[in-house]
């Protein structure tokens, strides 16, 4: 996981449980403004990706039925798609630092020539790029598999871990000074984790088979 990295590195790392607050806090925000605005704007019509809503009638290339022309696009519509390269411009870094610093720790050429490091970085760059350009239904694909890797590393494997960490310490010496329940909260979190997968999955999965049909 990225937070271990980037908490060694961090010139304080007691700070990082407030900064993770305030950031998802930040983030939870504006997910909710903005997945609220393409609600209120276009309903259940609203396209996955809202950027394909922003367009005069009949729509955006791409929704539109076979041999009808494509509506006008709005000027927002570009704005926003700035936003969204910025967004993935800060947020990718943070992504690939993992395999960054695993690709330095195997050569010392890496840690020891800039230049060389950076073409490293520019190249894994590239190469994800080219691996989502060249790669059938990437979006969709990649819908299914983020639904299912994230909600069991974030949910399933935390609660499952909390789960067996209770029972090892209902069973040991009662004067151990590490306690770890599983309670209310645990039970709140596995089901909101198996709401999130279940209804991910299923518009994931409906998705990916909407797009191969008409591939």
């Amino acid at each position: 996981d990225v937070l271990p990295v980037l908490k060694s590195d961090m010139s304080d790392p007691a700070e990082l449980p407030s900064a993770l607050r305030w950031s998802h806090l930040g983030v939870a925000s504006i997910y909710i403004a903005l997945g609220a605005a393409g609600f209120f704007g276009w309903g259940r019509e609203v396209e996955g990706n809202v950027l394909e809503s922003m367009c005069d009638h009949p729509g955006c290339p791409g929704t539109t039925p076979h041999g009808v022309s494509p509506g006008t696009k709005w000027y927002v519509g570009y704005v926003l798609s700035v936003a969204v390269v910025a967004n993935l411009m800060v947020t990718i870094p943070v992504v690939f630092y993992c395999v960054f610093r695993v690709l330095e720790a195997q050569s010392s050429k890496l840690q020891e020539s800039g230049v060389l490091n950076a073409c490293m970085r520019l190249a894994v760059y590239l190469g994800a790029v080219l691996v989502a350009v060249s790669m059938p239904f990437f979006v969709e694909i990649l819908a299914v598999l983020s639904t299912a890797i994230l909600v069991t590393l974030q949910v399933f494997l935390p609660v499952a871990m909390t789960f067996a960490l209770s029972r090892r310490c209902s069973k040991a010496d009662s004067g151990s000074n590490v306690v770890v329940t599983f309670g209310l909260v645990e039970v709140a979190l596995l089901a909101l984790g198996l709401l999130v997968f279940s209804v991910g999955m299923a518009g994931a999965v409906r998705n990916l088979a909407a797009v191969a049909m008409s591939w």
